[in-house]
């Protein structure tokens, strides 16, 4: 679960029930006297997930019977749980939360945070969960919230309207075959788009899912045929997305897409391949035996970090992007590695400064547990063939034809805790070098190669060094 989810605590369903009569018709208490509700009875998963949205979120929601599940309610038929239970994980569903915090982490080097930041909601639904969600914790963010059923917009458009968000989402009626709407706006550009697409082709496929469940499918979950069905299901739904994206490119900084079923993955992964995208990203949601994947892609030059970009989970191992950090451990403290660094920066004319952090930046005389520096690059420098033209005398700065730097990197330099086995007194520091913008992976691996390789000749020199001093000490 995401670090910023406040479902990583359980609600206390016994305050809740003291605070919210409506709710508290539904608390049962056990021989434990622990607060629970039935998740069997619609009326009261719904009555639960209205009353987290209001005393968490300050939202009030209205849903119609026949709509799709309820917005933080985590219901057996929808979420292919195992095997129904009163426990807290099969109640709540922290994963919407998970996907809009994701969103969060992807754009926060996108956009600023004192600026408006627009999204886009693909099949909105009843609820319009996802923009009132959003809205609820970003005070600048808005939304073109977008659904292809009347009827569904309708009802968004009532709790848009119930929390007083009609001037930060836009509803919008989608009656074309593009799941992009977009060219009704032109003169906007979009942070990001997201969906949570539906997951079957047919509704004999959804009948067979819910078949094969070892337990019926709970009456938890109501909803219509139109939020569960699509034509080739949520693959074609998302490929759909993507060659729509081709066009549009970066009108929309990142494409995002919830993902049901693990082989869509492999199947969207292959298609951006195929278009050569290599700046995607993918995650994995879980929560209890839920598990659902988030994955975006981007036309632009923002690198996210890997711990966004890259699930841990092994089943992606096989499908996971292009990594954008190298990790090394050096026999030595922060401050002496930071030192050699910037040597080396200053000898390849390549600019650098020490970011200020406040969890980092404690001193001056960098005595610090961690450091961190970043810069960018205009000219390849570390090259034999730049470095002739150097020693020649020539200006190397004539060819660079643009203002916009080849890439930027950051550095990150902490003491490690990794055990020395060699020599137990001296310090380790881990050096993680990023890629955090551009779109020549090569230059970037060429200059962390050079770095390493600098790195490499110094720190072996000064072992050398250290050993011929205590030889002579010894003898």
């Amino acid at each position: 679960m995401h670090p910023r989810n406040r479902y990583n605590t359980q609600p206390d369903f016994h305050v809740l029930a003291f605070k919210y009569p409506k709710f508290r018709k539904h608390v049962r208490y056990d021989k434990e006297n622990k607060a629970y509700i039935d998740f069997h009875d619609p009326d009261a998963v719904r009555e639960l997930s209205y009353t987290l949205l209001k005393n968490d979120f300050g939202l009030y929601l209205e849903i119609p019977n026949d709509a799709l599940c309820p917005m933080v309610s985590l219901c057996q038929s929808c979420c292919d749980i195992d095997e129904p239970s009163t426990e807290y994980e099969i109640c709540l569903h922290p994963n919407r939360l998970n996907y809009i915090h994701w969103i969060e982490d992807l754009i926060c080097d996108v956009v600023s945070s004192t600026e408006d930041v627009y999204g886009i909601d693909i099949g909105t639904g009843a609820s319009c969960i996802y923009p009132l969600l959003g809205c609820a914790l970003n005070a600048n963010w808005k939304f073109l919230a977008t659904d292809a059923h009347k009827r569904l917009l309708e009802a968004a458009m009532n709790n848009v309207e119930k929390n007083n968000l009609s001037d930060r989402i836009t509803l919008l009626l989608n009656s074309s075959n593009r799941k992009l709407p977009i060219d009704d706006v032109p003169e906007r550009d979009y942070a990001f788009c997201m969906c949570n697409p539906p997951f079957y082709e047919s509704v004999k496929q959804h009948e067979i899912a819910a078949a094969n469940k070892k337990k019926p499918p709970s009456s938890t979950c109501t909803s219509s045929q139109d939020e569960m069905v699509t034509p080739g299901g949520e693959y074609q739904f998302i490929k759909d997305i993507l060659e729509e994206s081709l066009v549009f490119r970066r009108r929309i900084s990142w494409y995002t897409s919830m993902i049901g079923r693990l082989e869509t993955v492999d199947l969207i992964v292959a298609e951006l391949k195929k278009h050569k995208i290599d700046n995607f990203v993918l995650t994995e949601f879980v929560q209890g035996k839920t598990r659902r994947w988030g994955i975006g892609w981007s036309f632009g030059n923002q690198r996210p970090p890997m711990a966004i970009s890259q699930p841990s989970s092994r089943k992606l191992r096989h499908v996971k992007p292009p990594i954008s950090e190298f990790v090394t451990t050096w026999d030595t403290n922060p401050t002496s590695l930071y030192f050699a660094i910037t040597s080396i920066l200053t000898e390849a004319l390549v600019s650098y400064q020490r970011n200020s952090d406040s969890a980092v930046e404690k001193s001056n005389d960098f005595n610090d547990d961690s450091i961190l520096c970043s810069g960018a690059v205009f000219v390849e420098t570390w090259s034999r063939k730049t470095r002739r033209k150097i020693a020649a005398g020539e200006d190397i700065t004539l060819n660079v034809e643009t203002d916009q730097p080849l890439f930027k990197y950051a550095i990150r330099l902490e003491k490690s805790t990794e055990k020395n086995t060699e020599a137990q007194d001296r310090m380790k520091t881990k050096l993680t070098v990023s890629w955090i913008w551009g779109d020549n992976r090569n230059i970037f691996e060429s200059f962390y190669l050079h770095l390493k390789r600098r790195l490499d000749e110094k720190f072996k020199t000064d072992k050398k060094q250290k050993i011929e001093r205590n030889d002579k000490t010894t003898s």
